[in-house]
């Protein structure tokens, strides 16, 4: 009797592909935080995971992991194909808001290949927004909570539990207590029954289940996670992405494990502090991240013995923006000789009050950064908590690119429309950073989304989404978002407009300028 285990990032689109030049990871990044713990436990040989098919290396647990971005049949063939040969007796489905079609859709061929013989958990971004504690401590639900979807038979009965929060030690539980239900002679659905046999795994998590209609829920009992004593996700699933950034050196995904979110509350943004939470152990965040660093270069150059390593920092800004703990990671990086370099996010404001921090994480490896542009006009999209200036962002934007050029500092910058700006204003962006790319040759890439509202803990503006059917379902809109990272049809921000196929036209062909360094209003005017 052994623990078989598949883990599935669920997708986006219903049919498709998305262009290449999308920001699009390679590896499930999310999925790898989510499983760490019971990545590491496969090298317990005390561990129950030591006896599953995660057993045996990077390599092999990588193997057992599946990123679907679209749910056309090609995708969803490749599915079938490892559900075929691993057979699995616990499949785990992580979903974003704009995936749970596709989450359905993963469980229904997983149901219909493995009947009850699986045991199939539901977790991610998605449930931690509808099935959370709030201020009071009581379990609510927003209207898209899975768990209320399917107790109403508005979802089909697909999924057994359905975890919120922190998802590390739960998940490493859950393969436990499930091989002991099986070892009982039951089937790998009944291990929902026992919900409480795993409330003690460190987190701060919720579970539930659905029998008969009705929901079952517990909270964990167990103690705070230590971020401290995490593993670093490369370790147990090592790294195969390569950011072209980094001149083809492989690149690993590492965090400093300061919580879920921003230390900004931007109205529009779906990782505001009010719902992810407050930043967490910045005073050892440094520490963490440099051990990630470490390892990512340990794990890489073991693997790959000839390849060079980079990294992109994870955290929605380096170390919270953080400047002290920005200046603990310089100097624990000058004491090292790691032939790595990396890259991170910040804000506009962030590059400018830390001039000199930045160039400082130049010396020691610092080589990319990336920032998101919203608007021209703070004020369309009713003020941004990360607006700290009252110079205009145009002003603050050039100074920032002129910076990083002269710093020898590569930068990507990822745009967002839909949140109240007007037609006029999305080309006159586009065309401002063609202007910049010919005079700073950057920002490179430029990522384009489409503003789309998550649900947010309730702090959703009375939207009330639920999410169950697909964000942009199929047809001309699928192909008109292909140059976008997150976008939706259905799910706008509350009083905005959805895009329509015309502006769509318009700013691809604006965006294609953009990338090919014309002036977008020029061409666009050209008969």
């Amino acid at each position: 009797m052994e623990l078989r285990v598949v883990a599935v990032s669920a997708p986006e689109w219903p049919d498709g592909s998305p262009n290449p030049q999308v920001l699009t990871s390679t590896d499930p990044v999310s999925l790898f935080n989510a499983c760490r713990v019971a990545a590491a436990c496969s090298e317990d040989i005390g561990s129950p995971w030591a006896h599953s098919n995660w057993a045996g290396g990077r390599g092999i647990r990588r193997s057992k992991f599946l990123l679907l971005h679209s749910a056309d049949s090609e995708r969803m063939s490749e599915l079938e194909t490892l559900l075929l040969k691993e057979r699995p007796n616990l499949l785990l489905i992580g979903a974003m808001s704009l995936c749970m079609p596709g989450a359905v859709a993963c469980a229904r061929i997983a149901r219909a290949i493995l009947g009850n013989n699986v045991l199939i958990v539901l977790g991610g971004r998605h449930l931690n927004e509808t099935f959370f504690v709030d201020r009071l401590g009581a379990i609510r639900h927003h209207p898209a909570s899975p768990l209320l979807l399917t107790s109403a038979k508005l979802l089909p009965d697909l999924f057994d539990i359905f975890v919120s929060g922190d998802g590390e030690y739960v998940i490493e539980a859950i393969g436990r207590v499930l091989l002991r239900t099986l070892k009982q002679g039951l089937d790998a659905r009944s291990t929902a029954r026992f919900l409480e046999m795993f409330q003690l795994a460190p987190g701060r998590w919720i579970a539930g289940t659905v029998s008969d209609g009705k929901i079952k829920q517990i909270s964990g009992l167990g103690p705070d996670l230590d971020r401290d004593m995490l593993p670093a996700p490369v370790v147990v699933f090592g790294a195969r992405a390569r950011f072209d950034v980094f001149g083809g050196r492989i690149t690993a995904h590492v965090f400093s494990d300061t919580g879920n979110g921003c230390v900004f509350d931007c109205d529009f943004c779906s990782e505001r502090r009010s719902v992810s939470g407050v930043p967490k152990g910045l005073t050892t965040s440094a520490k963490r991240l440099h051990r990630q660093l470490a390892a990512a270069n340990s794990a890489i150059t073991k693997d790959s013995p000839k390849a060079r390593v980079s990294a992109f920092v994870e955290d929605s800004t380096l170390l919270g923006g953080s400047e002290s703990a920005t200046r603990e990671l310089v100097d624990l990086l000058s004491k090292d000789d790691l032939d790595i370099v990396f890259g991170a996010q910040y804000t506009i404001d962030q590059i400018l009050r830390q001039k000199a921090l930045i160039a400082e994480l130049r010396d020691v490896g610092l080589r990319y950064l990336f920032v998101g542009l919203e608007t021209f006009e703070p004020a369309d999209a009713g003020g941004m908590h990360k607006d700290l200036s009252r110079t205009p962002w145009i002003h603050r934007a050039e100074e920032v690119f002129t910076f990083l050029r002269d710093s020898g500092l590569a930068c990507g910058v990822a745009i967002l429309f839909g949140i109240g700006e007007n037609q006029t204003n999305r080309l006159r962006l586009l065309e401002q950073l063609a202007d910049w790319r010919m005079r700073y040759e950057l920002p490179s890439p430029i990522s384009l989304n489409w503003a789309v509202q998550h649900p947010l803990k309730g702090q959703d503006h009375g939207a009330g989404y639920r999410y169950f059917e697909w964000g942009t379902p199929s047809g001309p809109y699928v192909e008109a978002f292909r140059n976008f990272g997150e976008a939706s049809l259905n799910y706008c921000l509350p009083g905005k407009s959805p895009a329509t196929l015309s502006e769509l036209e318009e700013i691809n062909a604006a965006y294609e300028l953009t990338i090919n360094e014309r002036s977008v209003l020029e061409c666009l005017s050209t008969p």
